[in-house]
Parts: structure tokens; C-alpha cells; sequence
């Protein structure tokens, strides 16, 4: 392990300060200027929410002065004299106003509770004038009466049902009554409020002013740029809300916060002065500079201990990366990253070879886990000894290793790799056990230039035909292979186009009666015509299984049938069943019967004419769906035959759980029964076990007059087969079913 320097760690923490100061004075800045923003934003919420506040208190008395004015309104013309004493004495007890009262028209000022100081006459006359014609009326008198500060007046007309307005209902607060308003609680004891007019003037105030327009104390001072105080007057004059920063000649900073009110032209005014920010900032920069120098300290701390620990790490990391956790040896991202140089190193005249052990889950099971990693251990030590330096090996996955070998010829390196393979069996068997190692090679001699997975792949190609061999269970990828990939590739290109190009044909063969010939049925083939050429059904039909297409195909031909079906009844044409073949694919789609009805109603077809062919070897894999798909099947009238009866083990246990209406012989089931009396024993007593069932027996690959006849007398019901036709097209079907009889 190198020793550890320390000369640019100085260098870099010497660069990392100088950062991290720059960093500091910048983001002190920065903090500041995001601390005014929100401090306006604050300004701006806690200034609409207190002239929100003093909109609702004067509506509150509002609606308190009216409610009480109806009994006065509803009582006029008024008894005597005492009914307004009385009853605004009354109103007084709730406490809600300083001093209630009534202002009549001919000057007469009448009190909820006796004073010494009455309100001038002035005033008096100045209410009914203004509730003549509005139905509330608010004004701040100053000094007024008894009051030795200003006062609030609000008053609310005395109009009976004539409509003639009578007075007015007045009520008197005290200045102080707002003062929580204006407060600005949000703001701590930060800021104050203030209500003034439009042209400046102020109503109420949280504090004394040294003038008394608020545009006369903002021309003393210097506006924010770009605010000038005649773009404040105008959007005042407008009804706008509108925030305006400003210096004292102390150098002090403030903000104004002007904000429109529901009342008459007032405006409220929220102060709050600039100190309220820095000494936020203030905080905070601190704050961020005692976090700073603590990430710094903890940073560089950090910096040293991981110097002093990276080799430790770098060795863990590259263990945990490249190393097999079991074996020891390398693991398959390592055989990745160093292919390409290990290929170069055996200038390319290399062989990929990927080997398992067969059955290796046999060994665990009988000896256990431990034994069995115990047996991979020993594999990879086998292997580390009979590699050269220059080749390589990993334990893919379980029992799998892929090497990269030197191959020179054909031959001896077969035989290198019998012997590597008596090696690991000599070393590698299980202690007290009669199990002996089975191992197969999948071999890719590379000669092309080609990616790792692709070499991989094809190794792993020729390993699946190594496994099916009995011995020397050794297998070279070869061209056939690849041509076979490449097909099925091009198969699969292509196969979505050429449903839709209408490539696939309905082939129909017939299925005839024995004694006359007539044409009964027929069961529906597919051909694939590409291109001049004729697909045969055994180069699609496995892969569409495999991938899924089949589902496809086979409600085409379903809908192809359906639509024949339904043009010869619309030609009175004659009729025939016709069978179609059903994937193992089906029974595990809940779709399969509704598309079929679908299909079926869309044709106006009955559905007693197609017949669902589902092979014996489909049906006894998952002979539980197999019940309900059946029996779907017959719930809404579709026959059901099973295809290749014979072919498999299965035959009388599925004849003994599932009900068809017919069954097919498979043609290997008759294979040369002609010079075998026991197979013709074995055909007749299954035709008559079928018979015996109800079930109608169909017999695939009837060729020749002699197997016909011998069908015929076992009571086999329709035959299919060369002797009487090969699949054919579709027209020239209708031109065999207009003859009626084949024989």
C-alpha cells in the first residue's frame, strides 16, 4: 500500500477556504436579499390581514347599528318623550359602543347615558346630512366633546316605512378601540399600521406623527428606486396596493405597505422598519457561518480519514465487484471488463466455452447445500490450475462457468477438454456418494467480431445440444444454428406484416364417410404463402407458440371459417362443419370463448358449426382449466374434438374426466397396423371404447383403400386422410363438396 501524501491535501484545502470564504460573503448577500423579499411578502400578508381585520370590525358595528335602529324605525311615531331614553339605554347595556345615541332632524341630540359634554352641533348636523342619503356613515373627529383624543363616529339613518328619514342612530368609540388593528401583531412590536385618505391625510394612527399627511413625511425622505412619490399618489388615486421602501436622513431604512379598505377612500398603511430584515439576516449569516466552519472542519476531517483508508476500500469495493463470493475466482462482471484484452492477448484464436454440471441440484438435495458449494469450490480451484496465465474463467451463475480458452484446432482441443473433464470429475465428486459429475461444454470458436453477449449466447446455444447427447458432451455452435436464429428472427419480423397482407391462407381437408364419401366435415389448415413460397406449418407454428402469435392466428382462421360459413349460406351453398385448432394458449385466455362468440355473431353463423380441436396432450397438462374451457365451450353450443388421441400416456384418463363429441385417431396411432394383429386389436377396442361413450371417432391419415375398409368395419365414423383428399384451397373445396362424394 503507497503512503499516503499529504501535499495536495494542503493544496486543496488551501483552494477549498478560499471557495468556501467566497461562498460565505456571497451567500451572506444573498440571505439578506432573499430576507427583504419575504419580509415584503410578510408586510404585504400582515397589512391585508389587519385591513381585512378593520374592514370586518366596521362592518360588525355596522350591522350592530342597523339591528338596533329596526325597534326605533318599527316603534315611530314614538309614545312620549321617554321611549328613546328607555330604549337607547337599553342598547347601551351591551357594552359593544363607548356612547350610543339619537340626532333627530331638528337638532335634538338625545344619549344612551346622561353627559356633561355633548357632541357639537357641528358634528350633529354633519351626521344627518350624511345619512340623508347613505345608508352608513363613519368619520374620526378629533378632541370632540368630552373626549379628550379623536373619536369614531358611526351613525346609520332613522328611516320609518313612510321613507321620510326621521334622524339617525349614532355611535361614538373611543380611538384606542382600533389600536389592536393597527398593531400589526404579526410583526411583533416591529411594526404599526395607520389609516389615512387617499390624498394622504391620516384618520386613525398607532402612534403619533410628526405631520399629518403621510405623502408630507414620505417627501422628506428617499424613495427606493425605482418608486417615486408621484407614482405612489397615482396608484393610490387608482385604488392600488402598493409597497414603498425608504431612507431617513438618519440612513435609516423603512416600509410602507398601502393597502385599500372597504370604508369611504381609506387606505391602511403598514410600517415596518428595515432593521426587522437586517437583524434576520444578521441571524441567520451567523448561523451560516458557524455551520460553514463546522462542515469545513468535519469536511477536511472526512478528506483525511478516507486518504488514509482508500486502498482498504479500493480492495473491498474491487472484492465485492469482481470477485465470486463463493469460489474465490472471478465473477462475471470481472470476465466482462477484461474479455476484450484477454482476446487480444490470445490474438483472437480463442474458443468461449461455458460447461454446467448436470443435475447439480441432486447434490444439494441428497448431501446439502454445503456440499454442494463445496464441489463449486474445488471447481474453481481445477480450473485455476489448468488455465494459462493468458486465458480466463468465471462462475457465471449455480453451476455455470464460461471460459476463454486458446484454440488452435478442432481436435486436440476436444481433447484438452475430455481431460479437463476427467480432472473435475476425479476432484470434484462428492465424498461417500456414487454420484459421479456429468459435465457438458457448449463451445463458440470465435472468428467474428462480435459483442461478448452474442459469443455468450451462442456458447450457451450449443451447450442445450450438448446436454440432449449421451456421451462426449461436447458441442460446437455451428451455422445451422445460426440460420435456424436468423429464420425465426425473420419469421418474427415479419409475421404481424403478413397477417395484415392477408398472407396466411385457409387450407381445408376433408373428412369424409367411409361408405360413400360424402364430404361431412373438414378440418381448417393454415399455409403461409411468402413471397412465391410456401411456409410449411412446422417452421411457424412452434415459434408462434412460443412467442404467443398463435393467439393471433388462430382467430383468424376462426374468422376466415366464420366468414366461408356465412357466404355459403348466403349462396345456399352446401353446408359443412368445419374444425379449427386451438393453441394450449387458449385455456389460459379469459378472452378466448367471448371472441369466439364475437366472431361468430358478427357472421351470423351458428356456432354449431365450428368445431374446437384441442390436442390430448394440451388437455391432460392442465386437465383442471381444460374441464371449465370445455365446458364453456358446450354452454354455448361449440362441439369440442380431441386432436391426436393415441399420441400420448394420457389417453383414457382424459377419456374418463372430459366429455367430447368426437375424437380424433392420430396417424401414428395407425402406423402400420396392417401387418400387426395386435394393433388392429388394440384400434378396434379403442374405436369400440369410444363408440361405447357416444362419441364419434375420427380417423387422421387414412391412405389407402385397405385401411379405409378396415376402419370402416372397427365402426369408425369419418375418415380424413390422402386416400380421399389432401388439404386443398378453398375453392377448390367448394368445387368437392358440389360432387357430394369423393369415392
Amino acid at each position: 500500500m503507497q503512503r499516503v501524501s499529504f501535499r495536495p491535501f494542503i493544496i486543496f484545502a488551501l483552494i477549498a477556504a478560499v471557495i468556501v470564504t467566497a461562498g460565505v460573503v456571497l451567500y451572506w448577500r444573498q440571505v439578506t436579499i432573499l430576507l427583504e423579499k419575504d419580509v415584503k411578502i410578510h408586510i404585504a400578508d400582515a397589512a391585508r390581514d389587519s385591513a381585512g381585520d378593520f374592514d370586518r370590525l366596521v362592518q360588525t358595528d355596522k350591522e350592530i347599528l342597523t339591528a338596533s335602529a329596526l325597534p326605533l324605525e318599527d316603534s315611530y311615531p314614538w309614545k312620549d318623550e321617554s321611549f328613546l331614553p328607555e330604549m337607547l339605554a337599553r342598547l347601551d347595556q351591551r357594552d359593544h359602543f363607548n356612547l350610543i345615541g339619537v340626532a333627530l332632524a331638528d337638532g335634538q341630540i338625545i344619549y344612551s347615558t346622561p353627559s356633561d359634554r355633548p357632541l357639537s352641533q357641528l358634528v350633529v348636523r354633519d351626521v344627518l346630512r350624511n345619512t340623508a342619503h347613505n345608508e352608513f356613515y363613519i368619520a374620526v373627529r378629533p378632541r370632540e366633546g368630552k373626549y379628550t383624543s379623536s373619536i369614531l363616529i358611526q351613525a346609520v339613518p332613522l328611516d320609518p316605512n313612510d321613507g321620510t328619514p326621521v334622524g339617525a342612530l349614532f355611535s361614538v368609540q373611543k380611538e384606542g378601540y382600533y389600536r389592536d388593528v393597527l398593531a400589526l401583531s404579526s410583526m411583533g412590536t416591529n411594526g404599526h399600521a395607520m389609516v389615512v385618505r387617499r390624498n394622504g391625510d391620516v384618520v386613525l394612527t398607532y402612534e403619533n406623527l410628526p405631520a399629518k399627511n403621510i405623502f408630507s413625511i414620505l417627501e422628506r425622505y428617499t424613495l427606493d428606486a425605482p418608486t417615486t412619490l408621484e407614482s405612489v399618489r397615482q396608484d393610490i388615486a387608482q385604488g392600488k396596493s402598493v409597497l414603498v421602501g425608504y431612507h431617513t436622513t438618519e440612513d435609516l431604512h423603512n416600509f410602507l405597505q398601502f393597502v385599500p379598505l372597504a370604508i369611504n377612500d381609506w387606505y391602511l398603511v403598514a410600517a415596518v422598519p428595515a432593521k426587522y430584515v437586517e437583524e434576520q439576516a444578521t441571524q441567520v449569516a451567523k448561523l451560516s457561518l458557524v455551520l460553514f466552519g463546522l462542515v469545513f472542519f468535519v469536511f477536511y476531517f472526512l478528506l483525511f480519514f478516507i486518504m488514509r483508508v482508500r486502498d482498504d476500500s479500493n480492495r473491498q469495493l474491487f472484492t465485492t465487484a469482481f470477485v465470486d463470493p463463493l469460489t474465490g475466482a472471478d465473477n462475471f462482471n470481472r470476465m466482462c471488463e477484461q474479455f476484450d484484452n484477454k482476446l487480444a492477448g490470445l490474438n483472437r484464436q480463442a474458443a468461449l466455452v461455458i460447461f454446467d454440471i448436470n443435475k447439480f441440484k441432486v447434490i444439494n438435495d441428497l448431501h446439502g447445500y454445503e456440499r454442494g458449494n463445496e464441489v463449486l469450490k474445488r471447481v474453481a480451484q481445477v480450473l485455476q490450475t489448468e488455465l494459462a496465465p493468458e486465458e480466463s474463467f468465471c462462475r457465471l451463475s449455480a453451476d455455470n462457468f464460461v471460459l476463454l480458452l486458446k484454440y488452435d484446432e478442432k481436435r486436440a482441443f476436444l481433447k484438452r477438454l475430455k481431460a479437463m473433464s476427467t480432472q473435475l470429475k476425479r476432484n470434484c465428486t462428492v465424498e461417500d456418494s456414487c454420484l459421479m459429475l456429468d459435465i457438458a461444454f457448449g463451445i463458440y470458436e470465435i472468428t467474428e467480431d462480435l459483442p461478448f453477449y452474442i459469443m455468450l449466447d451462442r456458447a450457451h446455444l450449443a451447450l442445450e445440444h450438448a446436454k440432449t447427447r449421451t456421451f462426449d458432451k461436447c458441442e460446437f455452435y455451428d451455422a445451422a444454428d445460426r440460420n435456424r436464429i436468423v429464420a425465426e428472427q425473420q419469421i418474427e419480423n415479419t409475421m404481424e406484416s403478413a397477417l395484415a397482407n392477408g398472407e396466411f391462407e385457409v387450407y381445408l381437408q376433408p373428412k369424409c364417410d367411409f361408405v360413400t364419401g360424402e364430404i361431412l366435415g373438414a378440418e381448417a389448415l393454415v399455409r403461409w404463402i411468402h413471397e412465391d413460397r410456401v411456409v410449411r406449418p412446422d417452421e411457424f407454428i412452434p415459434l408462434f407458440e412460443r412467442n404467443g402469435f398463435i393467439l393471433k392466428l388462430d382467430m383468424f382462421i376462426l374468422e376466415e371459417c366464420a366468414r366461408l360459413l356465412s357466404m355459403w349460406q348466403a349462396n345456399s351453398m352446401p353446408v359443412v362443419p368445419l374444425a379449427v385448432n386451438f393453441s394450449r394458449l387458449h385455456l389460459n385466455d379469459a378472452r378466448f370463448i367471448p371472441q369466439m362468440r364475437r366472431i361468430m355473431a358478427q357472421y351470423n353463423v351458428p356456432n354449431k358449426l365450428i368445431e374446437a380441436e384441442i390436442t390430448e396432450s394440451v388437455i391432460f397438462n392442465n386437465l383442471e382449466r381444460a374441464q371449465e374451457v370445455i365446458g364453456g365451450l358446450h354452454l354455448y353450443g361449440f362441439p369440442v374434438a380431441m386432436d391426436d388421441f393415441g399420441s400420448g400416456y394420457s389417453s383414457l384418463n382424459v377419456l374418463k374426466e372430459l366429455k367430447f363429441d368426437s375424437i380424433k385417431l392420430d396417424k401414428e396411432f395407425l402406423s402400420g397396423f396392417e401387418e400387426n394383429p395386435r394393433a388392429q386389436k388394440v384400434i378396434e377396442g379403442a374405436i369400440n371404447m369410444i363408440k361405447t361413450l357416444g362419441v364419434k371417432v375420427v380417423t387422421e391419415g387414412v391412405e389407402t383403400r385397405e385401411q379405409a375398409e378396415f376402419l370402416r368395419k372397427c365402426g369408425a365414423d369419418l375418415a380424413q386422410g390422402y386416400f380421399f383428399s389432401r388439404p386443398v384451397t378453398v375453392t377448390t373445396f367448394e368445387q368437392l363438396l358440389q360432387k357430394k362424394t369423393l369415392l
